[in-house]
């Protein structure tokens, strides 16, 4: 299942559930986005054929970070691009979450690793903005 986390028919974030049975290849971005992801599920013996990448220089403006939960859990408070609180959602061992904008919290339900892949080059005392007055919320945690 794909969560998508929306206000104003703007979509901040989708949330890719673990527990889909996603095909051979399926990506989760949309192809015209800067930064790809998405899932390969291939049977043994499988070859994809030698192929190299090429180099294209290009700036990523649509996609914030991409979060891969290796384990634990963890709740997840999405703001738009003014700040105001939207909605919550959990998020567990083995989901991802891809954030194309607004703001976002990350409260740790419990000990938690995951990836993150953000677009570089990456410097917080610019590319950060803090929320001021987000710690003391009514919480809408939305269920799947």
């Amino acid at each position: 299942m794909i969560k998508l986390i929306e206000d104003n028919n703007s979509i901040y974030a989708k949330i890719i559930r673990a527990s889909n049975n996603y095909s051979n290849l399926e990506f989760f971005t949309n192809e015209n986005d800067e930064l790809q992801f998405g899932i390969i599920n291939r049977e043994k013996d499988y070859k994809t054929g030698a192929h190299y990448h090429n180099h294209i220089k290009n700036k990523c403006q649509k996609i914030d970070e991409i979060l891969i939960i290796l384990k634990g859990s963890a709740r997840i408070d999405f703001y738009n691009d003014k700040g105001a609180y939207i909605k919550s959602t959990i998020i567990k061992a083995n989901d991802a979450v891809i954030i194309y904008k607004g703001g976002h919290n990350i409260a740790h339900i419990e000990d938690t690793k995951f990836y993150v892949i953000k677009p570089g080059v990456y410097d917080k005392t610019t590319n950060e903005t803090r929320i001021i007055g987000a710690n003391n919320l009514d919480l809408i945690i939305e269920e799947d």
